[in-house]
This record gives structure tokens, sequence and C-alpha cells, in this order.
């Protein structure tokens, strides 16, 4: 069965967010077309259906990390800030777009409230699959990332993973998880030289807790987690 991790997100949120526009319980607020997505943006957005876009992405998030919450979402979806001759600072992006985009997805039946943070409904899980099935029939080359594409989809999974381990640790302040998720969020999964990493990656984690990395992380401290990006992040610079 196909599922969002078997296609592109790019191809995916701009599918969903088409399908969100035909529905009347995913509405554009009138303050959208005022509004910064973050204080680290220096514009509003170009695009007039961003509002639809940026829901799609957010119930691909739940999807993927869920149960997740809006703080969760909100380092997410930050960046950094321009602050002039001083060094970029990294802020999270608007708590409320997302609140907002959230009550909907729940109105529409995709997501729900649960312990921990919001997850999608069967009827969100199956709306997603569904339209990545849509995706694979319509444009056949995207079998080819499908079946080739296994291992970076894999990688994806297994960074999502991490970025939620780290979000769910409770010994390590925000500010430090900002730190490390943007540290992940900048690693691309689709590198060639990125195999060797990975494998690298998974067997010093196995080899501490006798699982697999996606397995353990829940497992790690703050002081491993924080490590576990380090050594990561070095191993898959030496493979360039």
């Amino acid at each position: 069965m196909t599922t969002v991790f078997d296609v592109p997100a790019d191809l995916l949120i701009e599918k969903v967010a088409e399908e969100l526009k035909e529905n009347d319980k995913i509405e554009s607020p009138a303050w959208s077309n005022f509004v910064r997505t973050g204080v680290h943006k220096e514009r509003k957005p170009e695009n007039p259906d961003w509002w639809f876009i940026r829901t799609a992405s957010i119930i691909r998030r739940v999807y993927i990390d869920g149960p997740v919450g809006v703080q969760s979402l909100r380092t997410f979806y930050g960046g950094k800030k321009d602050r002039g001759v001083r060094p970029e600072k990294f802020r999270r992006g608007s708590g409320s777009i997302i609140r907002t985009a959230l009550h909907q997805l729940e109105d529409a039946g995709y997501v729900e409230k649960v312990e921990g943070g919001r997850v999608v409904t069967p009827q969100g899980r199956s709306f997603l699959d569904k339209a990545s099935g849509e995706l694979i029939r319509d444009i056949p080359e995207l079998s080819k990332f499908n079946t080739q594409g296994s291992e970076p989809k894999i990688h994806s999974d297994i960074l999502d993973k991490l970025s939620s381990a780290v979000k769910e640790n409770s010994e390590i302040e925000d500010s430090e998880k900002e730190k490390i998720i943007e540290t992940i969020s900048k690693i691309d999964a689709t590198h060639e030289h990125i195999a060797n990493a990975f494998k690298e990656f998974n067997e010093e984690i196995k080899e501490k807790h006798e699982k697999p990395a996606v397995e353990s992380f829940s497992l790690l401290n703050k002081e491993e987690l924080g490590n576990a990006v380090e050594s990561f992040v070095a191993s898959i610079r030496g493979k360039r």
C-alpha cells in the first residue's frame, strides 16, 4: 500500500493543498493576507494559496511525527532571523498559524487530540495515503522513486524519528532542542555519500543498545542524543 513515505514531500503537499481548497472546513483566515509565517521572515508569503500549502504540510508532519504538539511544530517551521551585523538566531514559526490550521484539520476530521499532542485520524491517514497513491498512478516516474529510492526514504524516516526523540526528551531545554533539530534538518538524505554514514551511525547505536538506531532513540538521554547527532553529522562530512 502506498503511503506518504513513498512519494516526494513537495509533490504530495502540492496535491493535498489542492484538495484542501475544495474542503469547506479549510479556509484561509482574513488575517492570512497580512501576516508573516514567523518573526524570522521579512515579508508575508507571496503565494496566494500559501495557507492551504502550509496546512497540507502540517497534516503531513502530524502523520509522520504524531503525537506532536504545537511547540514542536513551531520549531519545525522556524528558521534563522537576520539580525543585521549580529549573528543570525533561530526563531520558532508562528504558533497562531499552526493552531488555527490544526483546528481546521480537526473540524475536517483529519486530525485529533490525544495525550501528547495531535495525531492523524484513520480518515486523515486514508486521505493522505490515497493522495500518495494517486500521485504514483498519475506520475509513472514516481514508481522509480518508490522502489529504487528505498534507502533515502528509510534514511528520511530515521531523521524524522531522531527529531521526534529530541523533541520528546524532557532533559533537553527548548533552546537546545531547536539547535539540534536545526542541525538534523540540514541533513540531505538523498545524497549518495550518506549511505555509509547511516550504516556507521546505526552500528554505533546498535552496539550500545543492542537495537537498531530507529528503535533506540527513545532510550538515549540528553547527552547521548546530542553526541549521536554530532557523531552522525561528522560521519556524513567525512563521506563527502
